[in-house]
């Protein structure tokens, strides 16, 4: 039975991970099925895509339209989403930086953080390759088609690893931003 110690200060909570299931290994390993889950998603609905579109012969014109326009505004938003989240984890964790660098293991402590981040940003990359295939397949705009290929290459490159939390653990308590 995992056992979770919670330390709630005024302004911040820190979760402190005691059992085996909760440690960083752990936790980057559950993120990595997440996040290849979502890339397995994309890939099906290109495949279905691909075998089916565009669904009506001759695609409805309003509706193709009203999608490869609002692909670029999805596309948009959702990459403002991803670096203002990004953004506000790098301070967060800069602010803590005295606190990382007194820890012998500052990436435990940013672990919390770091799977918030994660999933938060794999939906931000995903929702637009998921619009990108139904507008591929209502319209059968190969455009689309590439940007759910493109999702599908950015959540490659968002793929948490425990290489990637040990380095932003280590630039977090150098107080980094960068």
């Amino acid at each position: 039975h995992p056992c979770k110690i919670r330390i709630n200060f005024p302004d911040r909570r820190i979760d402190v991970a005691t059992s085996a299931e909760e440690s960083v290994e752990g936790v980057v390993r559950s993120l990595r099925i997440v996040v290849g889950g979502l890339m397995a998603g994309l890939a099906a609905f290109a495949a279905i895509g691909i075998a089916m579109a565009p669904i009506s012969d001759p695609p409805d014109p309003g509706m193709s339209r009203l999608l490869l326009l609002g692909l670029p505004v999805v596309m948009v938003a959702c990459a403002g989403a991803y670096f203002t989240l990004r953004l506000s984890m790098i301070r967060d964790l800069a602010s803590r930086a005295v606190e990382l660098r007194q820890s012998a293991e500052p990436a435990r402590l940013i672990v919390g953080r770091y799977r918030q981040f994660a999933v938060v940003g794999a939906g931000l990359i995903d929702f637009p390759g998921a619009v990108g295939g139904l507008a591929y397949l209502v319209t059968g705009n190969p455009i689309a088609l590439g940007a759910l290929a493109g999702a599908a290459l950015l959540l490659l490159a968002h793929m948490p690893s425990v290489d990637h939390l040990h380095r932003l653990a280590e630039r977090a308590a150098m107080g980094s931003e960068a």
